[in-house]
């Protein structure tokens, strides 16, 4: 029997995958700022036969300093984000993961609205756009003809 014969352990190889998996996550829960707000606001966009609803959570925004627009079937959410945390002296953060700073969110919209007819509810950090759709596009039956 050869004794220079070399066994090889597959686990070996998942064991340094995982090492390298955690460093990875390591890497992105910490320090990428753009890549925790890219996503900011979470938002739903919901619709049926007569109209849209976007619901945005935006914790901690005055209404006042929403910004919302509609420009050819694309909806726009934009504010700023404060951080009213203490700053000075003998003050020291052990973690931030709460976002600051201005924020915009743009969505095509599944079909045309009545623009007249948009409003839009802030309530308890959550904001509900409604928006009716326009009669021109609303789903319409079409009877068939028999010979």
């Amino acid at each position: 029997m050869n004794s220079n014969t070399m066994t090889i352990h597959p686990w070996g190889t998942f064991a340094a995958l995982r090492d390298l998996q955690r460093e990875m996550n390591r890497l992105f829960e910490g320090g990428l700022p753009a890549a925790r707000t890219a996503r900011f606001p979470l938002v739903n966009l919901l619709s049926d036969s007569n109209e849209a609803i976007v619901t945005a959570e935006i914790p901690g925004v005055d209404p006042a300093d929403l910004e919302i627009s509609l420009t050819k079937g694309q909806l726009t959410i934009r504010a700023t984000l404060q951080d009213n945390a203490p700053e000075g002296e003998g003050v020291v953060c052990h973690r931030k993961e709460r976002s600051s700073g201005p924020f915009a969110r743009t969505f095509t919209l599944p079909f045309e609205v009545e623009e007249d007819k948009i409003s839009a509810k802030y309530e308890k950090g959550v904001l509900a756009i409604t928006l009716p759709r326009a009669e021109k596009s609303k789903p319409r039956s079409i009877p068939v003809i028999a010979n």
